[in-house]
Parts: C-alpha cells; structure tokens; sequence
C-alpha cells in the first residue's frame, strides 16, 4: 500500500462517494481534478502549438501572419468582461465557418454520402437469409425513420405504419447506444473496484 496507491484509492472514493449523497469531500476532489485537467491541458497546448508557434514560426522563420489567428484566438476571451464580450463572436463565427468549410468539403462524402450509399442494399441474396432479413431491416428501418421526421402529411395508411417502424426502429437503435454506454461506464467501475482491490488492499489476488 504505496502512498500513490493511497491517494488514488481517496480520490476514487471521494468521487464514488456522489453515489449516495454530494457531500464536500466529492465537490473538493472535483474541483481538484477539473483544476489539474485544465492545468494540464494548457501546459500541454503551450509547449504543442504555443511556443513552436511563436518562437519557431514566427520569430525564426518570419511567419507573422500567424499573428493574426493568435489575436483572433485571445479575442475570445473578452467574454469574461461584459463591456467588450460581444467581440467574442467574431472569434465564434470564424471557429464555425472554418469548421463548417472543412468538414463540407473533407468529411462530406464520407459522413453524408457514404451513408446514403451504403444504405441501398438488395433486398433478397439468393442463398443467404440473413443478408436478405439484415438488408430488408436496414432499407425498411431507413425509409421508416425518414417519414418518421415527415411533418407534412397525416400519419395515417401506409404512412402511418412506415412511421411506427421508424419510430420503434429508433428507440431500438437509441436503446442499444444507451446499453453500450452503460457496458462502457460498468467496465470503467469495475477497473475502480479492481485498483481498490487488488492494487491498494491487496485483498485480492
């Protein structure tokens, strides 16, 4: 039982402890770790992007062009002063029409049309029934989840079934991404549990 393991074992205690009632120790620990994240990050961002930026780029290369992006940057931090906050925006606006030009025209084929693509499938393979049933589920779900966000007509007929599929197919699909964040958060609990256990009691082998 190292003190390492000690102040692990406290921390991991302290954050456990949330699970049955928020008390100061939690929001003390909490408050620790948000502070050396952020610590850690800025380090980290400053020795990665900062300094090569400012010493390497700039001053020994002769790139000040860079300077303006490193302005822009700062100039989101005005939000924190009332009488100049509304200059942030001009930093928010930039951030998203970069981010939104980028992913248009780098990610688009492979977020929006790939999908589409991949969507049409046949809907019977001579020989094989479960290509057959898992593409007529995919086609069916798509095509029901789609009228699903079709407002303008009455759900009713043919319409009102392909809605229904569509919905259920989407409290199927949110379903299983809620069971796999649960898997996720269980493994991470257990891996706490093993450190307690084995790591710092040692009650365990």
């Amino acid at each position: 039982m190292t003190l390492q393991n000690t102040l692990i074992a406290f921390f991991t205690l302290a954050l456990l402890s949330t699970a049955f009632k928020e008390n100061p120790v939690y929001r003390l620990v909490e408050h620790i770790y948000v502070g050396l994240y952020a610590g850690y990050m800025v380090v980290i961002n400053w020795y990665n992007y900062g300094k090569p930026t400012i010493m390497t780029s700039i001053l020994k290369e002769g790139k000040w062009d860079l300077v303006l992006p490193i302005i822009l940057g700062l100039l989101i931090y005005t939000r924190y002063f009332k009488s100049v906050a509304w200059i942030s925006r001009y930093t928010m606006s930039f951030m998203l029409g970069v981010g939104s030009g980028y992913i248009l025209k780098n990610d688009f084929r492979s977020l929006f049309l790939t999908q589409i693509v991949a969507t049409f499938k046949p809907l019977y393979v001579a020989g094989n029934f479960q290509t057959t049933l898992n593409n007529c589920i995919l086609v069916f779900g798509v095509l029901g989840t789609l009228t699903y966000f079709f407002f303008t007509s009455k759900r009713t007929g043919i319409f009102g079934v392909t809605n229904t599929v569509g919905k259920w197919i989407m409290m199927i699909a949110f379903g299983s991404a809620f069971g796999n964040t649960v898997m996720a958060r269980v493994a991470l609990i257990l891996g706490r549990i093993q450190f307690l256990l084995i790591d710092w009691l040692g009650v365990v082998k």
